[in-house]
């Protein structure tokens, strides 16, 4: 099969969404099938693990950029995933013979973050119509307009990035993911702070805030109340909110993946901005692994009840993701990417 072919496919996959843009995969291609697999990165500061449910999501967004990529070049494609928590988590098989010229799909190279200000413009009815029909497995998508339900969502969020920013480990992770310098920001990883869209002053609170002990006291004295609710200010503008939910377990998190940078990808190429939005799930999951900070267990037991009533979600099913979606008011510094040669081998 054509080397050439198989290394822009990878590429193509390898510009999924992932936490703090954290890509901890890696693509191998065994000369038969591209197996997907685990890479750890920056492991001094990082929390999410191979089987965190954060990572699972990573996974199928670069399975959804696969096949778009194949869908674009009518090649046929069969995933085939391993049991348990074994690596790599599976392999996608490429049928032969492969074209000889490889088309890029324009979706995975559009999408990206937009964390700046949207416009108030309601979307159009077809635009989230089309959203909130989209499926994968068991997955679903939620989208909320009303501004009682969308409220109800942002009080939520509030709820958890509170606990959010009295977690250490957390605190850690953000700070480990931002790249200050230009030689840094090269590095094609991480958050360039350039991305963050931050406020006058923006700058010099993330550098006060960078020490535990510094954040420690601030939060003695409130601090993550008020950084709690101005996180939140851009999401309760947003004309819409869409919810990515469905089965808590292994397999469903990674449909949930490819349902989640599917619409992410179409909501961007009908000219919508996305930003994701991830604190409620991860304290929720923090909750059940016994890992949030001392007195919280009891505010995240409400917002997990909460949301269950407000998505309607089924025994077994999650919030997996909120995408906050509008348009966009001005274009945003889009994140880089590590060198494929970093992200890909193969067998060849």
């Amino acid at each position: 099969m054509s080397h050439t072919f198989i290394e822009q496919l990878a590429a193509v996959g390898a510009q999924a969404p992932s936490a703090d843009n954290c890509q901890p995969w890696t693509l191998h291609w065994t000369g038969r099938a591209l197996e997907v697999a685990y890479a750890s990165r920056h492991p001094d500061t990082n929390v999410f693990d191979a089987d965190s449910h954060a990572t699972l999501l990573a996974v199928g967004g670069v399975a959804e950029n696969l096949s778009m990529a194949l869908a674009a070049n009518g090649v046929d494609g069969a995933w085939r995933w391993s049991g348990g928590a074994s690596q790599p988590y599976g392999e996608l098989a490429v049928s032969a013979p492969l074209p000889d010229t490889f088309v890029a799909p324009s979706g995975p190279a559009r999408r990206h973050t937009n964390r700046l200000p949207y416009q108030s413009t309601a979307l159009p009815a077809d635009v989230l119509a089309h959203a909130g029909a989209a499926r994968e497995g068991g997955n679903r998508t939620v989208v909320l307009t009303e501004p009682d339900a969308r409220e109800c969502l942002v009080q939520l969020v509030r709820q958890c990035a509170q606990a959010r920013f009295c977690n250490q480990d957390l605190h850690r992770w953000l700070f480990g993911s931002l790249r200050h310098t230009p030689q840094e920001v090269a590095q094609g990883d991480g958050l360039d702070m350039n991305t963050l869209g931050l406020p006058p002053g923006g700058r010099a609170m993330l550098a006060l805030m960078s020490s535990w002990k510094r954040m420690e006291a601030l939060n003695r004295i409130g601090a993550y109340k008020l950084l709690a609710h101005t996180e939140t200010q851009l999401l309760s503008a947003a004309p819409a909110l869409v919810c990515v939910v469905g089965p808590e377990e292994r397999y469903g998190t990674l449909d949930a993946g490819r349902l989640l940078t599917r619409v992410w990808t179409e909501l961007n190429l009908a000219g919508v901005a996305v930003q994701p939005y991830y604190v409620v799930t991860d304290q929720v999951n923090r909750l059940f692994a016994g890992t949030l900070p001392a007195g919280f267990d009891p505010w995240i037991w409400i917002a997990q009840r909460d949301l269950a009533r407000l998505l309607g979600l089924a025994e077994g099913e999650m919030l997996h993701m909120i995408l906050r979606v509008g348009f966009p008011a001005r274009e945003p510094v889009r994140s880089r990417r590590l060198p494929l040669a970093q992200l890909f081998t193969s067998a060849d």
